[in-house]
């Protein structure tokens, strides 16, 4: 799953628009909606972490460090 995409349901799961989210981290409202869209996919450090703080997740679940481990644990529970 895109970054984009991730950043798009944590903020769908705090119900925040991309205004609000952009008044709470400091950056402007299209930026946020070029990732989200999958226009933009590479960040600074510092930027990946704003969004991290300011969406209440990790940004180790941002970038999808383990989403191989998670399939393979979904796919085994499946089975």
């Amino acid at each position: 799953m895109p970054i984009g995409e991730r950043i798009r349901r944590q903020r769908n799961k705090l119900g925040i628009s991309q205004r609000e989210l952009s008044r709470r981290m400091g950056i402007s409202q299209p930026v946020i909606s070029d990732f989200e869209r999958g226009l933009r996919d590479e960040m600074t450090t510092a930027l990946l972490k704003n969004f991290a703080q300011h969406l209440g997740c990790t940004t180790d679940y941002l970038v999808g460090m383990y989403e191989d481990e998670e399939n393979e644990l979904s796919a085994a529970a499946v089975a």
